[in-house]
């Protein structure tokens, strides 16, 4: 039995690596990028860095702020048809996930013919594409910055598919987190908390996910609330960055599982934030995966800062590690479910949204509608 790991893109890490960015398209050849922001950040600053170092290094510059949260594949497809239009070679993600996953979704339409309707599918396929990708983040959560999937909407179905390109660098500048509000910094840190586990726990984990899953549980344990109520701490800033990437890392290969298939359904019916609900589904995925995989949940539990006395079982890690999740969900301040006003009935309806999403075939525990209705149930009533 072998394993194959690596990583998608070469990483620029550090303050005011956005600095560089100019140079490292100078040095591709490209002459013209897009860079693909959303309407939140269009003005506020947050680009203006990114921009000004294109600019400084001669590169033309074209602006497309059309993402939305959740990006559907209309977005990708008024994207791609400006990035034609103005004869682009190089396409520039920067904000959190949306904005990075349309980047990476429009270089598919640089590369293939007709339109994202076409490469967005249930089971993903990997496109060879050919444009150069530079990938900005400007929260820490995603870790889509070094991962080749991109999750895209499909309104038509209420589902998040996703496809799988190929990206050129990484650029990764805790500064550009220092304005991040404190709702999306809990959000998005719970977000990589979960890339995390799900990728440690993975039927497809490898060393390489365990080796930097762990340290990104480690880092979130420590600075997340840090970050949350310092949000100019720099310290605080720099480790949760470098543990959204360390967890982007950890989940490009095996990806994640069970939490994630339910945050999509959730976010498909809901359109709750992302990493909201991949963080109120966490404890769950835990719980259920603890006896499949008990000592990936020792490892979990100890890294999360568990006190553990060596006797524990599967089953009494995952509870052990679901309510530790709990317990820094309730430090940030993250509502439950009914607390956001949604129903419980409408939550256990989601049990074919889950069983049908491919993520669940990484899950350590086969998903069959009785526990995916277990799980949606847990979701509900276990954190109130």
């Amino acid at each position: 039995m072998y394993q194959e790991y690596s990583q998608s893109a070469a990483i620029i890490f550090g303050w005011g690596a956005v600095s560089i960015l100019g140079e490292k398209v100078k040095e591709l050849g490209c002459k013209k990028a897009m860079c693909v922001i959303d309407k939140g950040i269009e003005g506020t600053g947050i680009p203006d860095k990114a921009i000004k170092s294109l600019k400084d290094a001669g590169i033309g510059v074209v602006i497309f702020s059309g993402v939305v949260a959740d990006p559907p594949v209309e977005v990708v497809d008024l994207g791609g048809d400006l990035a034609k239009k103005e004869g682009v070679d190089c396409l520039i993600g920067i904000g959190g996930g949306s904005s990075m996953d349309t980047a990476k979704a429009i270089s598919i339409l640089l590369t293939m013919p007709g339109i994202a309707k076409d490469y967005i599918l249930a089971k993903p396929v990997r496109y060879d594409t050919k444009t150069p990708v530079i990938l900005v983040p400007t929260t820490a959560g995603t870790g889509s910055e070094v991962t080749s999937v991109c999750i895209i909407s499909r309104p038509d179905i209420n589902a998040k598919w996703s496809a799988f390109v190929n990206t050129t660098y990484a650029i990764v500048d805790p500064e550009m987190t220092l304005t991040l509000p404190r709702r999306e910094t809990a959000n998005t840190g719970l977000d990589a908390l979960a890339h995390a586990a799900e990728a440690m726990t993975s039927l497809d984990c490898n060393p390489h996910s365990d080796l930097f899953g762990e340290a990104a549980i480690r880092k979130i344990a420590k600075y997340l609330v840090i970050a949350y109520n310092e949000p100019s701490n720099v310290e605080a800033r720099t480790e949760m960055m470098l543990a959204a990437n360390f967890a982007g890392l950890a989940f490009n290969q095996p990806l994640t599982h069970v939490g994630h298939a339910a945050a999509d359904a959730m976010s498909g019916h809901f359109h709750t934030a992302h990493g909201y609900g991949c963080g109120i589904c966490l404890p769950a995925a835990m719980k259920i995966s603890g006896p499949a995989v008990p000592a990936k949940m020792r490892v979990i539990a100890d890294a999360l800062g568990v006190s553990l006395n060596g006797s524990e079982t599967g089953e009494q890690l995952g509870n052990l590690v679901a309510d530790k999740i709990r317990e820094l969900m309730r430090a940030v301040n993250i509502k439950s479910l009914k607390e956001s006003g949604f129903a419980r009935e409408d939550v256990l309806s989601f049990v074919p949204d889950v069983v049908s999403s491919h993520l669940c075939n990484h899950c350590p525990v086969k998903i069959t509608d009785e526990v995916a209705y277990k799980v949606l149930a847990d979701i509900y009533d276990s954190y109130q």
